[in-house]
């Protein structure tokens, strides 16, 4: 199987379809040094501009002072942090809502979203262009 493997990836090489992941030598910004080039950078999720704001660093910085690097376990296993839930209270107050719920990155949002509103049965049509764990979720 491993001879399959290092076959499939030589073809895909081959062919130019081979992906790697390029090392970023320096922080988020619109810009990006890559083997030592310079590129402007279009595919950043930093929409504000904001991943280097001295006052966003500081406070990610106080954050792992005070509770630490790790997340531990899930939630409901091991508890909600008070940071979370005062985020989630405000941000509550802030749209006019009764509660909020926070999610660590965009894949578990879209897996709780659509798991909530579809239920077993229903049609989903989604474009295969959407992000894949939009996808994934459908």
């Amino acid at each position: 199987m491993l001879a399959n493997l290092s076959e499939a990836l030589r073809e895909r090489q081959q062919e130019g379809l081979y992906r790697s992941r390029p090392v970023l030598e320096g922080p988020q910004s619109p810009h990006a040094t890559i083997d030592g080039r310079d590129f402007l950078v279009f595919c950043s999720n930093d929409y504000l501009g904001l991943a280097n704001h001295p006052a966003l660093i500081e406070a990610a910085a106080e954050g792992a002072r005070r509770y630490g690097v790790g997340s531990g376990a899930s939630h409901l296993i091991s508890g909600h942090f008070r940071a979370h839930h005062e985020l989630e209270e405000a941000l509550a107050a802030f749209v006019g809502l009764p509660r909020t719920l926070l999610f660590s990155t965009g894949y578990m949002a879209n897996m709780a979203v659509v798991t909530a509103l579809a239920g077993r049965g229903d049609a989903i049509f989604a474009d295969r262009l959407n992000h894949a764990s939009l996808n994934d979720a459908a």
